[in-house]
């Protein structure tokens, strides 16, 4: 599933320990980032509600389509357990940055609409021409019609040709869960 000009549905651990905060000292940090609060799927406005005695957790949040919002101008779906898909961003500049773990479990594509040329190449339903075309308006979903293998896969360690062991740090904890798990 390809969505050109993605709605960002934002995670209730993002909404709850980055949000929420800011709410808290500025009742307008919703509307000043092109965001909309929901409450039973209704939207809500923000500086209307008491946040001294209502917590954010309540609510969802969702950031609409634009040059804003966190997922870019287009997103990449696959089956998981985790909400975990792939997308644009508008920090390009993070591409340039030798640590660039600055998601929350997502992953950014440096070059989003050449990826979905690549995934396009052999499908029948969808074109290239007809996602650009989609470009800069309302939130749209697009169905594949070919299956294509998703597997990304974590690694923390690397051997070099000649043997060299090189560590890369463990932004998830991972090893520390896997040393456990071994004893």
């Amino acid at each position: 599933m390809i969505v050109v000009n993605p709605y960002w549905n934002v995670p209730s651990s993002i909404a709850v320990n980055e949000i929420g905060p800011k709410l808290m000292s500025n009742p307008g940090y919703i509307a000043n980032n092109n965001m909309e609060l929901l409450y039973g799927g209704k939207l809500v406005d923000a500086a209307a509600v008491d946040w001294s005695s209502t917590s954010v957790s309540n609510f969802s949040i969702r950031q609409r389509p634009g040059v804003s919002n966190a997922l870019g101008s287009i997103k990449f779906l696959f089956p998981n357990q985790h909400n975990v898909y792939l997308h644009d961003t508008p920090s390009k500049s993070l591409f340039s940055r030798s640590y660039r773990a600055f998601s929350h479990g997502c992953v950014r594509v440096q070059n989003p609409w050449d990826f979905a040329d690549a995934l396009l190449a052999h499908e029948s339903k969808v074109t290239l021409a007809a996602l650009e075309s989609e470009r800069g308006g309302r939130e749209q979903w697009n169905t594949l019609g070919e299956h294509i293998p998703v597997h990304l896969m974590y690694f923390t360690l690397r051997v070099d040709k000649d043997g060299t062991v090189r560590s890369y740090g463990d932004v998830y904890g991972i090893n520390d869960k896997l040393k456990a798990m071994l004893g």
